[in-house]
């Protein structure tokens, strides 16, 4: 069940051009925001409905580019490398993976087909291929989906576009999916900083356990900037499918006693500040505390599901599909059983 729920998550962050009534294959402008974060650094937030799904970015130096996670699709991957080349003419060195999951990697394939290195911690390589296959549908799977799709639409009258279009819609996403050919990392490192130089300008790698456990922040000293990957997470709710909350909140912790004064680009939701950090660190400081307050009562997981309510802080938060969940991953794991 956990792995249909996030598989579905997954899908529905990938394919919800349905809602917002366009087909894929669209420009950059359609799947991403870039926005200047300093001088050289650019946050890329995903727009909802696109093919990009989790944010990414971009660092230039004067000596190459590095390029933070891949998105969830080939065909965003490409419209950021357009970007990154229409911004300088310096090459893409590297690629970061900040983890496995399928909206921060699925173009890895792009940089590969490149030459260019894709780096991530260890136990990150393995699970891109493998874990992944929870989120992705197997190409036999989508083929059959896609003709099946096919076979509908032509036998629909072409004077309904009403139900023409989204049929449309979803033969072109099938497509879209069928181009992820999931590939992993070819750099790895344990723990520790790993220090690399665009040039002059260095920019640090280093990973903290919380959200997947093979989790890298990336930090560009020179103009104050981190991109947290999904260990950060601004003004949206989050995924806890393979979180560690009691590991994640000292994260946050070190992250916002660390970075007093940083700009940070989250995983998911807008640029953020330690503020917006601290604010994501008292949720999952809250719903722990409550779901361990429910245990102790003796509140089944079913029970504590429907008696939790989502505190009015959080209700204007982005992903409100994760409340439940975020209640299911954080009982078990509480309870001692999480998988």
């Amino acid at each position: 069940m956990q792995m249909l729920r996030m598989g579905l998550v997954f899908l529905l962050a990938l394919l919800c051009t349905t809602v917002a009534g366009r087909a894929p294959f669209t420009k950059a402008e359609d799947d991403f925001q870039l926005v200047q974060v300093a001088d050289g650094v650019f946050a890329a937030i995903a727009k909802p409905g696109g093919l990009a799904s989790g944010n990414g970015g971009f660092i230039i130096g004067d000596g190459g580019v590095l390029v933070v996670d891949t998105f969830a699709t080939p065909v965003a991957a490409e419209e950021l490398i357009k970007e990154i080349q229409a911004r300088t003419t310096q090459p893409v060195l590297y690629a970061v993976n900040s983890h496995y999951h399928l909206d921060h990697s699925g173009g890895n394939q792009v940089f590969a087909e490149r030459h260019i290195p894709i780096i991530a911690q260890e136990n990150t390589r393995d699970w891109v291929a493998t874990k992944n296959t929870r989120f992705l549908p197997g190409h036999d799977d989508l083929v059959k989906r896609r003709d099946d799709l096919i076979k509908k639409l032509s036998s629909l009258p072409d004077d309904k576009k009403d139900q023409r279009a989204p049929l449309e819609r979803q033969i072109s996403q099938a497509e879209v999916m069928l181009t992820i050919n999931l590939t992993r990392p070819t750099l790895t490192y344990t723990g520790g900083t790993l220090r690399l130089f665009l040039g002059h300008r260095e920019v640090q790698l280093l990973t903290l356990p919380g959200h997947t456990g093979g989790d890298t922040i990336v930090y560009v000293p020179d103009a104050n900037v981190v991109f947290t990957g999904d260990l950060g997470w601004s003004k949206t709710l989050p995924n806890l499918v393979d979180a560690t909350v009691n590991e994640w909140i000292p994260t946050l912790d070190k992250l916002v006693a660390d970075y007093k004064t940083a700009k940070f680009v989250p995983g998911h939701g807008q640029v953020a500040g330690p503020a917006d950090i601290q604010t994501f660190r008292i949720y999952l400081s809250e719903r722990r505390t409550t779901i361990r307050q429910a245990i102790d009562r003796g509140l089944t997981l079913d029970q504590a599901k429907e008696q939790l309510k989502l505190p009015d802080p959080y209700k204007d938060f982005a992903f409100q599909g994760f409340a439940k969940p975020n209640i299911d991953d954080m009982y078990k794991e509480l309870n001692g059983t999480k998988k």
